[in-house]
């Protein structure tokens, strides 16, 4: 597990360079005539090193498997799901929504979804030992990696725009994270 992991890791080191020096490129060529779309470039720039530093955190925290780690990582994941996916995504204006790609009323949805799913995954942060806490584990590992698989691909079938690449490895890095604690709390919860 170690060794995928550590490759897993690097994939998404790879990701979020390649991602934040794309979109840096895009902001540095762009013409300074077209003042909105150099914003929003550096806009996306913005957004992938800040989910990268985030990264860096969760992955400094990352020392062991066990609650408290998993505490971590929940409070960042609910973090995420409550303003940057949840309420932007319900409530930015339309206008601003078109803007940077996300006009489509299932983008909204997902605001939704999100929400609901800070409440589900609230619930092992708050009761870790109940016996039900293994299922919303598995839940949150199927949940978060096909949630990056989806968008992934809905940015290589250009249905979705280039900022949805900076979410991408955080979801597949929640993915390991439950994962990981899934099989901890059977081992250890049996």
């Amino acid at each position: 597990m170690r060794k995928i992991k550590k490759y897993f890791y690097a994939f998404i080191h790879f990701n979020f360079v390649s991602g934040f020096l794309y979109a840096f490129l895009h902001f540095i060529t762009t013409p300074k005539t077209t003042a909105l779309q150099r914003r929003l470039w550096a806009y996306e720039s913005w957004i992938i090193f800040s989910f990268y530093c985030l990264f860096l955190y969760l992955m400094m925290v990352d020392t062991k498997v066990n609650f408290d780690q998993l505490k971590r990582v929940i409070l960042v994941n609910l973090l995420l799901l409550i303003f940057p996916w949840g309420l932007f995504l319900i409530f930015a204006p339309q206008d601003l929504m078109n803007l940077i790609g996300l006009g489509s009323i299932y983008w909204r949805i997902l605001g939704g979804m999100s929400l609901l799913g800070a409440v589900l995954y609230y619930l092992p942060y708050q009761f870790y030992k109940e016996k039900w806490a293994l299922y919303i584990l598995t839940f949150g590992f199927v949940d978060n990696f096909l949630a990056g698989l989806i968008l992934f691909g809905l940015f290589v079938f250009r249905r979705a725009p280039f900022i949805v690449l900076g979410a991408v490895p955080l979801l597949f890095y929640f993915s390991l994270v439950f994962l990981q604690q899934a099989r901890y709390y059977r081992k250890k919860f049996g």
